[in-house]
C-alpha cells in the first residue's frame, strides 16, 4: 500500500561467537609484556592524631627497568617524633599481575618506622585509657617474599621476614619496664618463615570494585640467628567488594583474625588494635594482646574528578587466646574520609569518631 511516516523497518540477527576465540587461552600466562614507564611523586603535608604534623615524600615508580617492576618509596617525619622510612622493590608490579597467570614474582620490603612517643595502655581488652603511658619504640622489619599465581585467583607465598623492635625512654614508674617477658623493656627479635594461600577475584589491586578475597596465613619464628622470641602465628582474612549502583558506588567489607600460639611472647609482638590500619578513631595499639579479630565496611563513592568519598564503620576487639573469642561489647568506631585515586596509589585521609578520642589520618592506599 506504498510508504507512510508511521512505518518502520528494522533488522534482527543472531551472531554465533562461541568458537571466535577457542584457539586462545581464557588468561594470559603472563603479566603484560610492558607497562608504560610512570613515576608518580607526591610531596607529603599532613597532620594526624598519633603523629602530629608530618612532612616528606612519597614516590612511585613503575617499569623504569623495562621489566614491569615497581620501587615505592616513602620518606616522612612528624612533630610527635614519627620517623617513618619505607622501601618496596616488586616484580611484576602488584597491579601488574592482579588477576594473572604468573609463574614467578619477588617483593621485599624495609620498613623502619620510630615512635618516639608511643603509647601503652596496657595488655587486653580492660586496659584503660587513663593509664596511658608514653615510651620510644623503634621496629626495623625486613621481608623478601616469593609468589606464584596458579590460576586468576589462586596465589601461593612463601618468605622470610626479620623484625626487631626496640623498647626504651621508660617513665620511672613505668608498668611496661616491668612487665615479663624482660625483653618487653628492651629489644625483641624475630626471625621467620611464613606461608600464604590467597584467592582473590578482585578486579583490582589499587582500587577494587568487585571480587571476593580469601587469605589463611601461617608463619613460624623460632629462636635461633640471633632472634629471642619463639611463636606461630595464624591468621585468616575475608574482603568483599560489590559495586552497588553506578557511578562506581562500592560496599567493601573486611574481616581478619589472627592469634599467637608461644610461650612468653613479649609485648613487641603481641596483636595490635588501633589507630590507622584497623580501629579508626582509637589511639594507635590501643587493645593489645595475643589473638585479635577487626571488622571494617565502608561504602566508597565518586566525589569529583580524581576525588572520592568513605562513609564506614571500625570495629575490633582482643584476647588472650582464640578459645576466648566472643561477640560481645566490641569497640566500634563510626569513619568518613577522603580518597584522591592517582594512576598508581591512592592517598588516603579518614576521621575517626572514637569513644575516647577522635582521630584524623592521612596515609596510602585504601585501607583494605
Amino acid at each position: 500500500g506504498g510508504l507512510f511516516a508511521s512505518d518502520h523497518y528494522g533488522l534482527l540477527a543472531t551472531v554465533e561467537v562461541s568458537n571466535a576465540l577457542k584457539n586462545v587461552p581464557a588468561v594470559s600466562d603472563s603479566t603484560l609484556t610492558s607497562a608504560e614507564q610512570s613515576i608518580d611523586p607526591l610531596p607529603i603535608l599532613s597532620y594526624d592524631t598519633d603523629v602530629g604534623f608530618g612532612y616528606g615524600a612519597k614516590a612511585f615508580f613503575l617499569n623504569q627497568l623495562g621489566a614491569n617492576e615497581s620501587f615505592d618509596v616513602v620518606l616522612f617525619n612528624s612533630s610527635k617524633g614519627e620517623r617513618w622510612y619505607r622501601f618496596v622493590f616488586s616484580i611484576p608490579d602488584f597491579e601488574l599481575r592482579q588477576g594473572k597467570v604468573y609463574p614467578f614474582a619477588c617483593d621485599v620490603t624495609l620498613d623502619y618506622d620510630k615512635w618516639i612517643s608511643n603509647s601503652f595502655f596496657g595488655v587486653g581488652n580492660t586496659s584503660r585509657f587513663d593509664d596511658r603511658e608514653i615510651y620510644t619504640r623503634e621496629p626495623l622489619e625486613v621481608s623478601a617474599t616469593i609468589s606464584r599465581g596458579f590460576s586468576a585467583t589462586d596465589v601461593g607465598q612463601i618468605g622470610v621476614r626479620y623484625k626487631t623492635i626496640r623498647n626504651f625512654e621508660f617513665s620511672d614508674s613505668s608498668r611496661l619496664a616491668s612487665l615479663l617477658p624482660s625483653v618487653s623493656s628492651s629489644r625483641a627479635t624475630s626471625n621467620s618463615i611464613f606461608l600464604t594461600y590467597r584467592y582473590d577475584s578482585r578486579n583490582s589491586f589499587i582500587n577494587p570494585s568487585r571480587g571476593f578475597v580469601v587469605q589463611a596465613e601461617a608463619e613460624y619464628a623460632p629462636t635461633f640467628l640471633g632472634s629471642n622470641v619463639e611463636l606461630t602465628r595464624i591468621a585468616l582474612w575475608l574482603q568483599n567488594y560489590s559495586l552497588l549502583f553506578y557511578p562506581r558506588t562500592v560496599l567493601a567489607l573486611r574481616f581478619g583474625a589472627q592469634t599467637l600460639i608461644g610461650n612468653s611472647i613479649p609485648v613487641q609482638m603481641l596483636l595490635p588494635i588501633g589507630g590507622n590500619q584497623t580501629l579508626r578513631g582509637s589511639p594507635q595499639d590501643r587493645f593489645l594482646d595475643k589473638t585479635s579479630s577487626i571488622i571494617n565496611a565502608e561504602f566508597r563513592f565518586p566525589i569529583y574528578w580524581r576525588f572520592g568519598g568513605v562513609v564506614g564503620v571500625d570495629a575490633g576487639k582482643v584476647w588472650n587466646s582464640l578459645s576466648a573469642f566472643d561477640l560481645r561489647d566490641w569497640p566500634a568506631n563510626p569513619v568518613v574520609g577522603l580518597r584522591f585515586n592517582m594512576d598508581t596509589f591512592i592517598v588516603r585521609l579518614d576521621v575517626g569518631f572514637g569513644n575516647e578520642t577522635t582521630g584524623f589520618y592521612l596515609n596510602f592506599g585504601h585501607l583494605f
